[in-house]
């Protein structure tokens, strides 16, 4: 009883993980962190790591604006910043 319960626990552990995006189960699995691009992505102009934890992509939108999208490592959007010219 005690096998079936230890192995019911460890295949839980593992749907866990292998579902969740994060940089650090993924270096664990093997799996690639994927992100989608924005909606209004034209063309990179970096990808660059910010502050522990964060990665910042900055690139040129659809309509010419320059935006930098922050997101976690567990890749959820974190912050939004439009560059306006006045």
């Amino acid at each position: 009883m005690r096998k079936l319960v230890f192995s019911i626990s460890i295949m839980i552990c593992i749907v866990i993980f292998s579902s969740c995006q994060s940089r650090a189960i993924s270096r664990w699995t093997g799996n690639a962190l994927q992100l989608e691009l924005p909606d209004d992505f034209d063309r990179p102009i970096s990808f660059a790591s910010g502050r522990k934890g964060e990665k910042d992509l900055f690139y040129w939108s659809k309509d010419g604006q320059m935006i930098v999208k922050t997101y976690t490592d567990w890749g959820v959007l974190e912050s939004h910043i439009v560059f306006v010219n006045k």
